[in-house]
């Protein structure tokens, strides 16, 4: 198997990364080198970081899946506003401090942030940018 770009030596478990499978992301999508982003097929979502889901998990759970799951090689993690209404990127942003950030690509969404379902959506250019910002914070 491959090491891909975001393999770091020293952090990740050489052996389990080569097994993962990788694809190139499109034709277009680069990284911050300019070289192709080669995702894993297997990528993690980090909704249930945000307690979406029925019983609770402590979060030293979800910070040690978070470094396992990137040590073995997965380097795609998918998060959002809406999961937990920012809790979830809380939890994943303590787990990612101890992790190279040159091991793995975050993705989020934005749009979706309130669960009254009148104030649910907001797609303005204005409150996209208030995601991305909030999002790195």
């Amino acid at each position: 198997g491959i090491l891909p770009s975001t393999y770091v030596e020293g952090f990740h478990d050489e052996a389990a990364v080569r097994q993962m499978k990788y694809r190139t992301l499109g034709q277009r999508c680069v990284d911050a080198k300019g070289d192709p982003m080669v995702v894993s097929i297997l990528g993690m979502g980090a909704s249930s970081f945000g307690a979406m889901y029925a019983g609770s998990t402590p979060e030293d759970e979800y910070i040690q899946l978070t470094h396992d799951t990137v040590r073995a090689g997965v380097n795609i993690i998918d998060a959002a506003a809406w999961y937990g209404h920012g809790r979830a990127e809380k939890v994943l942003g303590k787990a990612l401090k101890d992790i190279p950030r040159e091991a793995y690509y975050l993705n989020t969404k934005v749009c979706r942030y309130e669960p009254d379902i009148l104030q649910m959506f907001d797609w303005s250019y204005k409150r996209t940018l208030r995601a991305i910002d909030e999002a790195l914070d």
